[in-house]
């Protein structure tokens, strides 16, 4: 398993993504309850696409903390690719003309530079020296 450090910050580096809300931006991590709750129970929202995003994030990140604790790197893997899903999800508003992708894009930066660095070294397997 790759170092602690970059694991807790993968992880919050994935929490900080911002997206346009309102007439401010929020955290990733903000939005991640609320929204799939409100898809779930059909309650209208102003930004009801996303919902989906957000679920995906969601599932991503609980995920991601079983991986921590559970120490499989099959799973780590996979959990890097559902948060992966969850910011393509969000970069993709930029192509309907939406500020909410360029925001996600943008902050997302660290997210994608510590979770490729992750993903890579979640390969390469230590060896111990032979005497």
């Amino acid at each position: 398993m790759p170092k602690t450090a970059l694991l807790g910050g993968t992880l919050i580096a994935s929490f900080i993504i911002l997206i346009g809300y309102g007439h401010g931006i929020v955290p990733i991590i903000l939005v991640e309850l609320p929204y799939p709750m409100a898809f779930l129970k059909d309650i209208p929202f102003e930004y009801k696409y996303l919902a989906t995003p957000s679920l995906v994030f969601f599932a991503g990140h609980i995920l991601y903390i079983v991986a921590l604790f559970a120490k499989y790197p099959f799973l780590l893997r996979g959990s890097l690719a559902v948060l992966w899903v969850g910011l393509l999800m969000l970069v993709w508003l930029i192509f309907d003309g939406d500020v909410i992708g360029v925001f996600a894009l943008i902050s997302g930066i660290p997210f994608i530079i510590c979770s490729v660095i992750l993903f890579v070294k979640s390969f390469i397997k230590k060896t111990e020296p032979v005497n």
